[in-house]
């Protein structure tokens, strides 16, 4: 980064307090940082120019959607079909995230299902189709206490 990409203290207040609510004012984060609105505005475009920020999200209720069932699925691969694997099982709209791991298994999957015969039918009927896959294994969610 040349010295006009440097982030500095501001930025990462500014990256801290949208990490813990994006819908944050310009006026909420400016109070804070003692810059106005408009400076907040250059900074967020600038950090979102230089890649630092991504993108900006929604963090949803799952269960309140309807989809009770949170699982944790760990998927090993058989050898060389690791990338082909990945391809397909990203298209799935149950895997909320997906990510490719090194040790005993090749993929995380967050699947997230509505109840446990979706469950039954995504696994037996979906995933250990796939070519590719070698062994799966469940973990179950548990609800966080309010």
């Amino acid at each position: 980064m040349g010295s006009a990409e440097r982030i500095d203290e501001n930025d990462l207040t500014i990256i801290e307090m949208l990490s813990k609510n994006a819908r944050s004012s310009l006026r909420e984060i400016g109070s804070v940082v003692d810059l106005s609105p408009s400076s907040i505005r250059n900074r967020m475009e600038r950090l979102v120019n230089l890649g630092v920020i991504k993108k900006y999200t929604l963090e949803l209720d799952q269960r309140k959607l309807g989809f009770e069932v949170q699982v944790v699925v760990l998927i090993t691969s058989t050898p060389g079909e690791s990338d082909n694997l990945y391809n397909k099982l990203s298209k799935y709209s149950e895997i909320t995230n997906l990510l490719r791991t090194s040790g005993p298994a090749n993929f995380i999957c967050m699947v997230q299902v509505r109840d446990i015969p979706q469950l039954a039918q995504f696994i037996t009927g979906e995933l250990e189709k796939l070519t590719g896959v070698e062994r799966i294994e469940t973990m179950f969610i548990l609800p966080q206490n309010e």
